[in-house]
């Protein structure tokens, strides 16, 4: 069991741990950045969990290492499972009562760790850090990135604190669907906070623990097919608290519900234009989404470009849906 090779007496503040997988010139930012650090170096060290099918990424640890000064810096290599037993793993190796994650396309400020310390007191398990675009990358609609600005309910391990106490009694974390795959289809980070608040840990917000996120450019396929849907039912089976993040607790958005209401118009009045006016509020709420760019008429057009996306989304909620027998839509 990994809790077997765990450290057990802290002799660090804290320990950063890196999930990686592919993408080393990535690696080496969120790297560069960690080793950055304006906490004290003999407090922390920096730990990379690696599951590439290469060695670049071990490469660019070794590099770095000549780099590192003081700090610690340890590479990791498993076989690919996604991240949550990359981070599990990183944590039980941890010399850190804290342990700090990171993700490998996010670049941490300087006075990161030192703002998720502030705020641990002893009922404290969790600090969730606030995410935001790197500055001055273009961001248009096939763009990925991450963005919190508030505690919320999911807990993206892009950037986020436990105490390693809280870990300490896990011996697994689960599995991606896609270990394979530059891009995890997540939810691991979610159902790991979940089961720490459910042992009676509480979770705060720091908003001065600051970190960057790659703003990555996806193919038209990406954006039109978003695997993650799949994955929501179970996140939802295994974490119920969750229901209350989605639109009346059993539709990913207003949108999703909007397309029901289409799609039940198509269904029940297929031979007559009735089934049309089931479709006016996906349109009009399509057209009048804040993010919409486009003017005047050509603001509807929006509701046929999304359409097939949304279809797709919402098949694969229906397949998740009857897959972990749980509904979202």
């Amino acid at each position: 069991m990994l809790n077997e090779q765990q450290n057990s007496t802290p002799t660090l503040d804290v320990s950063i741990v890196i999930p990686a997988f592919k993408r080393p010139e990535l690696l080496r930012k969120a790297l560069i950045s960690a080793l950055a650090q304006d906490l004290a170096p003999e407090k922390f060290e920096v730990i990379v969990v690696d599951s590439s099918p290469d060695d670049n990424n071990a490469a660019i640890v070794e590099a770095l290492k000549q780099e590192s000064g003081r700090v610690a810096l340890t590479l990791y290599r498993k076989a690919p499972e996604g991240p949550g037993p990359s981070r599990l793993l990183g944590a039980h190796r941890a010399r850190g009562r804290i342990v700090a994650y990171l993700d490998s396309d996010c670049q941490a400020t300087p006075g990161w760790l030192a703002a998720g310390l502030a705020r641990f007191d002893q009922d404290i398990g969790i600090v969730q850090g606030r995410t935001l675009p790197v500055p001055g990358q273009p961001i248009g609609v096939f763009s990925r990135y991450v963005q919190i600005e508030a505690e919320n309910p999911r807990y993206e391990a892009a950037n986020i604190f436990y105490r390693r106490d809280c870990l300490a009694e896990f011996d697994e974390a689960s599995k991606d669907l896609t270990p394979n795959d530059e891009r995890p289809t997540g939810g691991e980070d979610a159902l790991m906070a979940w089961r720490v608040k459910r042992n009676g840990w509480q979770s705060t917000f720091a908003d001065e623990a600051l970190v960057y996120h790659e703003v990555i450019a996806i193919s038209i396929w990406h954006w039109f097919y978003e695997k993650r849907m799949i994955m929501l039912p179970w996140l939802v089976r295994e974490v119920p608290e969750m229901k209350g993040v989605f639109y009346l607790r059993y539709f990913h958005d207003r949108a999703h519900a909007c397309l029901v209401l289409l799609l039940a118009g198509v269904v029940l009045s297929p031979l007559s234009l009735a089934w049309l006016a089931a479709a006016i509020p996906y349109f009009v709420l399509r057209a009048s989404e804040s993010s919409n760019r486009l003017r005047g008429i050509m603001r509807l057009t929006r509701g046929l470009i999304y359409l097939p996306r949304d279809l797709i989304a919402f098949g694969l909620l229906v397949v998740g849906s009857l897959r972990y027998q749980t509904l979202l839509l």
